[in-house]
């Protein structure tokens, strides 16, 4: 268990410091400047005068509240089921849900898309790769490291344990739409991203996985071809499904919620 809370540079910590490595890592994300910047990102509606409807920050807050509440919940139901020593603790688990939509831009999957086509050339853009790279490379808490987080934590959120290159399908490249008049209008199905994380992090995810046996990283790394799409990632950890459940959860109470509120649908 011990190897799952190791960090890429390792640290030396003060006697008196009473924090667990989830603290140590929530602590990381909440003061983080990528995490701030959730403020200025809407979930599906544009900044405005509102101070109701959700931003990526009080949705990202949400669902770690949810995905606290989901761990507690099973603890709870099922005490003594051998599944409970798989479970992560408080912080660290509100530490994944805190940093899932890092990478991802405004508005939704519509900007994901966006810069996907924009960087077409360029190696692509994918949100939950981007979340990686930030966390890993980008943030400024260590010099090699990003935020230099466990290696329990990158594994929740690696989201897609598969690269780019494996499984962008080359006969699905962005573009726009070839037969629109007036305004140039993007091909939506053709630009959506692979999900994934970006090659240059291959050197990251095999250190996450690496106290893994070669055969179980194979089997978590597998992935399905479909025809005339990007093939798509079998597997996530135990940590990152409480994640995404707890996401599905926010998102589809909450959008309602706000669209109800601002008068977008009538009840």
């Amino acid at each position: 268990m011990m190897h799952w809370l190791d960090r890429r540079t390792p640290e030396s910590r003060k006697s008196f410091d009473a924090r667990t490595a989830g603290d140590v890592d929530y602590g990381r994300v909440v003061h983080s400047a990528s995490f701030r910047r959730l403020q200025g990102k809407t979930q599906i509606l544009n900044l405005g005068d509102s101070d109701f409807y959700r931003t990526r920050l009080t949705h990202s807050l949400e669902v770690a509240q949810i995905a606290g509440g989901l761990i507690k919940q099973l603890a709870h139901n099922f005490p003594g089921h051998p599944a409970l020593v798989h479970l992560p603790e408080h912080a660290l688990i509100q530490a994944i849900a805190c940093t899932h939509d890092l990478g991802h831009p405004p508005f939704g999957h519509g900007g994901e898309v966006a810069l996907n086509y924009c960087m077409r050339d360029y190696g692509g853009f994918e949100g939950n790769g981007q979340t990686l790279r930030i966390l890993s490379k980008l943030e400024k808490f260590s010099e090699l490291a990003g935020s230099n987080l466990t290696r329990e934590t990158l594994l929740g959120v690696l989201k897609y344990p598969v690269a780019f290159s494996q499984v962008a399908n080359p006969n699905v490249r962005p573009r726009m739409l070839s037969d629109t008049s007036g305004t140039p209008l993007l091909d939506r199905t053709a630009s959506e991203p692979p999900k994934c994380f970006f090659d240059c992090e291959e050197d990251v995810v095999d250190w996450i996985l690496s106290p893994l046996s070669n055969s179980d990283q194979d089997a978590f790394r597998k992935f399905d071809l479909r025809p005339g799409k990007h093939a798509k990632a079998r597997h996530k950890a135990f940590a990152c499904s409480i994640m995404d459940l707890a996401d599905d959860i926010s998102f589809g109470i909450h959008d309602l919620e706000d669209a109800l509120a601002l008068k977008l649908v009538d009840q």
